[in-house]
């Protein structure tokens, strides 16, 4: 794994520095001093400070339009931090329906995804200031993860490379209708991000009051960041997988707002989910360890939301074609954040189901259309519902 030296990033906040401040007071230059107050975390520190000064220096590009301001009560001026898994998505859609035990005819099609990088790249999308904590290969794949994710709007500068592990991938293989039938993670990069560097980029992660965690990360690296780092942050986190759901276990006392399916919901809970009634229990029993808000996702029914205060069933906003639900989940964790940051006294849930329904009608993971006032217009045209 190869490491930015000190040196370099001191050379890079520096010059970006002199330029924003340059920037800042209408032509007027200015000066800045770098100061540590943990030298030993200095790179650390100074991946943060280059975080904070590309947002700075590009916050023109996320301002919203007039037209937005009137829409939204409170523009996306927190920054947020994605910490999770880049992955090479592979989407290999089955001409008329999976056939177990033979050969099937696919036609595939070949992106940059990972639940984290999702999400960062959907934030971005509705003009949020986000960083993403991640590793890519040293490899063609992770070169050209890098440049979309910088391309999209998201900071990368905090992403690492790895010469040890091939980017991460992920092959999801489809339904004729999208659903998925089966998929296939290749995930060993990833062992990489471990405790210790949980602790490198603890600094940086200190001027995020929002971070959203996935589990592409070990048991033991999600623990020492939220039971050691979190401090005052806000918490969101996707249990990903049925088998990486376990990974969280042992953190949920630190967990803000967490996103399990039914499947992931039983494995965290201890309890079947079948009916109704079982996944109102499931919630129930996965706040009593913690967990301040359980949204648990229920593919086309919506979702089941509690927050401590009586649960209640969302209705999913009903999307004009279902192409394609890859991306839903990332959507609707992606449209809470946003929700929670600039959706005024509005239920951010409804954001999160808006942003899913939007991403169902496209191909691709993220939705080219994902603008807030889309959100807007899907949360009017097609109101969720509460139901029992």
């Amino acid at each position: 794994m190869s490491a930015v030296p000190n040196s370099r990033l001191r050379e890079f906040a520096r010059a970006h520095l002199t330029r924003t401040t340059a920037n800042s007071h209408r032509g007027t230059a200015g000066h800045a001093t770098l100061k540590f107050v943990y030298p030993g975390h200095a790179q650390g520190q100074l991946i943060g400070i280059m975080a904070a000064l590309f947002w700075r220096a590009n916050v023109s590009n996320c301002a919203p339009t007039s037209q937005h301001r009137e829409r939204r009560m409170n523009p996306p001026t927190q920054p947020v931090a994605c910490i999770g898994g880049i992955v090479l998505d592979r989407k290999a859609r089955v001409e008329g329906g999976a056939r177990p035990g033979t050969s099937n005819p696919v036609s595939v099609t070949t992106s940059t995804g990972g639940v984290a990088a999702n999400i960062a790249r959907n934030l971005a999308r509705l003009g949020c200031r986000v960083s993403l904590f991640s590793i890519l290969g040293a490899d063609d794949s992770g070169a050209i993860a890098f440049r979309e994710l910088e391309n999209s709007g998201v900071n990368a500068s905090a992403i690492i490379r790895s010469r040890a592990h091939a980017t991460a991938s992920y092959t999801a293989v489809l339904e004729p209708n999208g659903e998925l039938f089966i998929g296939l993670a290749d995930m060993d990069i990833f062992e990489e991000l471990d405790p210790a560097w949980a602790d490198r980029i603890a600094p940086a992660l200190a001027q995020f009051p929002l971070w959203i965690v996935d589990t592409n990360l070990s048991a033991r690296t999600i623990e020492r960041l939220l039971m050691t780092h979190k401090s005052n942050a806000t918490v969101l986190a996707d249990p990903i997988s049925l088998v990486k759901s376990e990974r969280i276990r042992s953190s949920l006392a630190a967990v803000d707002v967490l996103f399990p399916n039914r499947k992931e919901a039983a494995v965290l809970s201890g309890l079947d989910v079948n009916t109704p009634s079982d996944v109102a229990k499931a919630a129930s029993e996965i706040r009593k360890r913690g967990v301040g808000t359980v949204v648990i996702t229920l593919g086309g029914d919506g979702i089941y939301l509690d927050a401590g205060h009586g649960g209640k069933f969302l209705s999913g906003m009903p999307a004009k074609k279902i192409v394609d639900v890859t991306g839903a989940g990332d959507a609707l964790v992606a449209g809470y954040a946003y929700g929670l940051i600039a959706g005024g006294n509005q239920e951010p849930a409804l954001f999160g189901l808006a942003a899913a329904s939007l991403t169902v009608e496209t191909e691709q993971s993220i939705a080219e259309d994902l603008q807030p006032e889309r959100l807007f217009e899907r949360m009017k045209v097609a109101p969720s519902r509460t139901h029992t």
